[in-house]
């Protein structure tokens, strides 16, 4: 593959709804530029960018693919992002070494949640952006109405570029807009035209005064307004009749903004994306090759990057040897000796680089790009893994999958001793437990994670206990007089002696704390860790011969013991804080379904058309919300959750909870 400069490089990231035509118009741009010398399809398995097993098996997209195109002496990195909701992260990470979005929709569809989602996540990229309407040789296909809807939902910014050519057979050819438009086309031209001038203020006046626009006036203010994100141009296309797909990769090398001169915020300043200057490279991406091993993603944001260099890597205080350089083309490695400003490549076997790193030249170049913005995991599964030998190797295995997909969290919860994995949704949980099994020979379960609740008492009670056993020889006495008390949510334990005349010894008085606290963790009612309770220890009495620490801590467990049954023990569950952010027509949808989680709403705030809800809910109802959320708004609802607090379980609950709790332990036994 022949060397380009920056300005002759074009990163465009292709996002939009699942099965809106990405990866088969990926496929004909390879085919169209001579890449590929035949067109693979998704229903034959055969397309460049769906190389995975697992993608074959699901006939979908999960991890983004890097596909160099070579067109009218530029190189377009194609960066084929998935659709599916629960792979957004993958979405993100090209946005973030795009240049420019392309937005596939389909052309039997009106605008769908996964429009608007990327739409969104350009916006938030700072990425200009177009649409092309695939599949036109669809049944009911309508490039008009969709045209419409994406102005309707998105503004007159949206214009079109070219329109299907009418004089055609079916759909067979397009009408470029920048050239003179024949009279079926005129006012889709003049819409062009229009939009492009308000961008201009010398266009303004000669359009206001019905002079002509010349086609290069016309194709320069058109490239800097899409450039600017003022004008979004919408493309009609059929990828697997080939049509439309010349003119597209004509358009995206002419119209949309090379890396050269793009500015990149840093985490103290900003840089440039040229040629000159120490190198400076963003990891967007980190895959495991079977054979090749680990694969980082880069993009050059300044200076040249050559094979023979040792980056170092800002996060990791770690040196990092190269000796390989790759363009990507699906699965193909394409070997080069340097990426320029602007290219984007990827590295082989790097020890310590993962997503979101910054690699420069040398220690003393330091700089950090700001990381990589990636959704926060809310769906949560608890993984058992099924043999002794999966124990072994799961920790290792969860590592390497967590490297190539960061939106994959994993938490060992303190309470219930469980493995809790945090994900976007539970499609991404059934691609990460098949991967475990298939590439890390590690078979696991992937079950709903058992709340971590805990126990307090509700009023004040006193507990006494006698240890007192002989069993020839030294026998064991001790004797214990305590009193609990509940705190306020959130003090934890206290511990207090207010012994008088040594009736306990002072010696013991540490055996007695011991004994508290080893037996709070382990409350009566679900086996949860008790809090929120002060113990006092308020009289006792001592043996001069048979009493020992062994026996204080004894007596103490069980005088606590008695004592948490007497105080009336409750059970608390988590509750955590919902920002929910959803199409206002749903909010009403949304509300309702909280009450039904137990859940309150403290506000509701507009945001567009959409409107951001901010809510309550106990743990126990949302660790699922995720699925549900989608259900409700069609997809077009996204939240994030923290913890807030724990609070008492309203009784009715309470009882059910304790008997779920007994039956899954029944099970377990």
């Amino acid at each position: 593959m022949q060397s380009y400069t920056s300005d002759q490089l074009r990163n465009v990231v292709l996002i939009g709804h699942g099965g809106s035509g990405k990866t088969t118009l990926a496929e004909a741009m390879l085919f169209t530029s001579g890449a590929i010398s035949r067109m693979g399809s998704i229903e034959a398995h055969n397309t460049v960018s769906d190389y995975d097993e697992l993608e074959h098996s699901h006939s979908y997209s999960i991890s983004a693919s890097l596909l160099a195109v070579e067109w009218a002496g530029h190189r377009i990195n194609v960066i084929d992002a998935p659709g599916y909701a629960d792979f957004v992260g993958e979405v993100v990470e090209g946005c973030a070494a795009a240049d420019a979005a392309i937005i596939t929709v389909d052309a039997a569809s009106d605008v769908q949640a996964g429009t608007e989602s990327a739409w969104e996540q350009a916006n938030v990229a700072g990425l200009p952006r177009m649409f092309v309407i695939a599949r036109l040789d669809r049944e009911n296909s309508d490039f008009d109405a969709v045209l419409a809807a994406l102005r309707e939902r998105f503004g007159t910014k949206v214009v079109p570029l070219a329109v299907p050519d009418e004089s055609a057979a079916g759909f067979s050819a397009v009408v470029d807009l920048l050239s003179e438009a024949p009279e079926s086309a005129a006012d889709a031209r003049e819409m062009l035209v229009e939009s492009v001038a308000e961008t201009d203020d010398d266009l303004l006046n000669k359009y206001l005064e019905g002079e002509e626009i010349g086609h290069d006036e016309l194709a320069a203010a058109l490239a800097t307004a899409v450039a600017s994100g003022d004008v979004v141009p919408v493309f009609p296309a059929s990828a697997t009749g080939e049509v439309g797909v010349k003119e597209l990769m004509d358009d995206v090398v002419g119209l949309l903004p090379s890396p050269l001169g793009r500015e990149h915020a840093l985490e103290d300043g900003s840089l440039t994306t040229d040629a000159s200057g120490a190198v400076v490279a963003q990891v967007f991406k980190t895959t495991a090759d079977p054979f090749v091993g680990r694969l980082t993603f880069m993009k050059v944001l300044r200076g040249t990057l050559t094979s023979d260099q040792n980056p170092y890597n800002v996060q990791r205080a770690a040196t990092e040897r190269l000796g390989h350089l790759f363009l990507h083309r699906g699965k193909e490695q394409i070997e080069v000796t340097e990426l320029v400003a602007g290219d984007i490549g990827v590295a082989a076997k790097l020890a310590e680089t993962l997503t979101g790193d910054t690699l420069v030249a040398t220690e003393a170049d330091a700089v950090t790009v700001p990381p990589i913005p990636l959704p926060v995991p809310t769906y949560r599964s608890t993984l058992h893994p099924r043999t002794k030998a999966d124990v072994d190797k799961l920790s290792q295995a969860l590592q390497r999958i967590m490297e190539q997909d960061p939106t994959i969290r994993m938490d060992r919860d303190p309470d219930t001793h469980e493995m809790v994995m945090r994900t976007i949704g539970d499609a991404q949980v059934n691609i990460a437990t098949t991967r475990l099994e298939q590439t890390y020979s590690v078979a696991v379960d992937a079950e709903l994670p058992r709340v971590p609740y805990r126990e307090t008492i509700s009023t004040i009670a006193k507990s006494e206990y006698k240890h007192k056993k002989q069993t020839g020889g030294h026998g064991q006495y001790g004797h214990v007089v305590i009193e609990i008390a509940p705190l306020t949510r959130g003090d934890g334990v206290e511990f207090e002696h207010k012994v008088v005349g040594g009736n306990v010894p002072r010696q013991f008085i540490p055996a007695v704390q011991k004994g508290v606290n080893e037996t709070l963790p382990d409350g009566p009612l679900a086996n949860s860790p008790i809090v929120d309770v002060k113990v006092t220890l308020l009289d006792g009495s001592a043996h001069s011969v048979d009493s020992s620490e062994m026996s204080f801590k004894i007596a103490t467990a069980q005088a606590l013991k008695q004592g948490i049954l007497d105080a009336r023990p409750v059970l608390l569950e988590p509750v955590m804080n919902l920002s929910i952010r959803v199409p206002s027509d749903h909010v009403g949808d949304v509300m309702g379904d909280l009450n039904t989680r137990r859940g309150q709403v403290h506000g509701v705030e507009p945001d567009g058309i959409f409107s951001k809800v901010d809510a309550e809910a106990p743990l126990a109802e949302v660790q699922r919300y995720s699925t549900d959320l989608r259900a409700i708004t069609q997809g077009r609802g996204s939240f994030a959750m923290e913890f807030d607090r724990y609070v008492e379980v309203p009784g009715n609950v309470q009882e059910q909870v304790l008997k779920l709790l007994a039956t899954a332990a029944e099970v377990e036994e």
